[in-house]
């Protein structure tokens, strides 16, 4: 359960998987709050250290295209703007960079440690 009047959002989370291997995973955060739309993204990745650059991430997008397109026409990506290898998956999938910005104070990532976020719109 989330506050209706926060801005965190339901989210559903998904593993990768190779064979039988989870090797990362992926969430699709439902909903257009400020956190969403400027810092977090509807999508989040993690793939782990030992499968990372065999293209998971961008695969695991692909899956998820068409479960995405149920909600959205486009969904917001974003990035820590030194996460090169996140920025390469993004930029894989064909997303449109739209700006940099500043995290505001106040937002659940900036305590979290994010400073800064790459933004991006993806039509899945």
């Amino acid at each position: 359960p989330v506050d209706p009047e926060g801005e965190l959002v339901p989210f559903l989370h998904f593993n990768i998987l190779v064979k039988e291997d989870i090797v990362g995973h992926i969430n699709f955060k439902i909903g257009n709050t400020r956190h969403i739309l400027v810092c977090a993204g509807h999508i989040g990745y993690e793939v782990k250290p030992r499968y990372r650059g065999k293209g998971y991430a961008f695969h695991a997008c692909q899956a998820l295209a068409p479960f995405i397109r149920q909600f959205y026409h486009h969904v917001i990506l974003t990035s820590d703007p030194d996460n090169t290898p996140s920025i390469r998956t993004i930029k894989k999938l064909g997303a449109a960079f739209l700006d940099e910005i500043t995290v505001p104070e106040d937002d659940p990532s900036y305590a979290a440690g994010a400073r800064r976020k790459k933004r991006y719109r993806w039509v899945p």
